[in-house]
Order: C-alpha cells, then structure tokens, then sequence
C-alpha cells in the first residue's frame, strides 16, 4: 500500500498528464482526410443511398449523413474518427471505451466472485446456474465491490485456492 503522500503526489502528476493532453490538443488531420461535406467520395456515396432508400429509412439516413457532414472522410468516402482530445469526440469515443471497460469488468468480476464461491473443481466444470446468475447481477455493481477488497488486499486470493488444469 503507498503511502498517502505518494498518492497525492501521483494522482496530482496523472492528473496533470491528463490535462496538458487537452489543453494541447489540436484538430491534427493526416494528409488525405478532409470534411465529408468537401470529400467527392463521401458526396457520391450519400447521393447513392438516399437515392435508392425507402420511405421509411430516408428520414433517419438522411439525420445519420447530416450528422456525418462534420466529420472528416478518407479517400473511400467514409467517416472516420480521430481521437485527438477533443472533448467534441467525447461521446464518440471515451464513452464507448468506458462502457467497454466496465462490461469487461463486470464479466470479469462475475467470474471471480463465481469461482470465489465454488466449493471445489467440480463447480468450475458443473455450473450451478442460480449461483452463477446471482454472481452475474452482483457484478454490474463491480467498482463499488472492487474498491474495498483493493484497499484491504483482499483482492488476491490465496495460492492454494488457484486451480491448476491438469495436463
């Protein structure tokens, strides 16, 4: 465990790291990306689908490619992100990461807290279904559950717990 004079100290250089990236952050586009609303590829693949949509998807295609005219295209034609720290990509690209971040944890937790429980090898390969659900719904409230267990070290388990696959 560090001491708290060392964690203040690194949380105030993570911190500081963080916002030098955002306050430096400049739109720096590579060479043969421009706006999709000047990009002749990105034109003639919006012409082509509004032209051969029905009436029911012109609406939405036509906000979906109004929504894209602000974006930069390739050569193909097609929207690409970037990120660059913009906070204007925030929702395009940190909340996706974040969520995907957090789903992996959950799943993760789900399983250790499953394994956790297990009375011995035999719940490892015979999953008791009621165990294993009340484990998955437990698990979508993991960072609340892992922060105590990492401050105590109660996060590890010991060695002789660890399962090892025969071979």
């Amino acid at each position: 465990m560090m001491p708290k004079s060392l964690r203040t100290i690194f949380c105030a250089l993570v911190l500081g790291l963080l916002l030098q990236g955002v306050v430096q952050a400049q739109v720096q586009v590579p060479k043969p990306f421009t706006p999709c609303a000047q990009n002749q590829a990105y034109i003639d693949l919006k012409t082509e689908k509004l032209k051969n949509a029905n009436a029911g998807n012109k609406d939405w295609l036509t906000t979906k490619f109004n929504r894209y005219d602000t974006a930069y295209c390739g050569t193909d034609g097609y929207p690409h992100l970037f990120a660059d720290g913009r906070l204007s990509n925030l929702g395009d690209f940190v909340i996706p990461s974040l969520l995907f971040l957090y789903l992996a944890g959950a799943l993760g937790w789900a399983g250790r807290s499953y394994l956790a429980q297990s009375k011995g090898a035999e719940d490892e390969y015979m999953i008791d279904l009621p165990k294993a659900l009340k484990c998955m719904l437990l698990s979508l409230i993991w960072p609340l559950q892992a922060i105590p267990e990492l401050l105590s070290g109660k996060i590890r388990v010991p060695e002789d717990r660890v399962t090892i696959s025969p071979r």
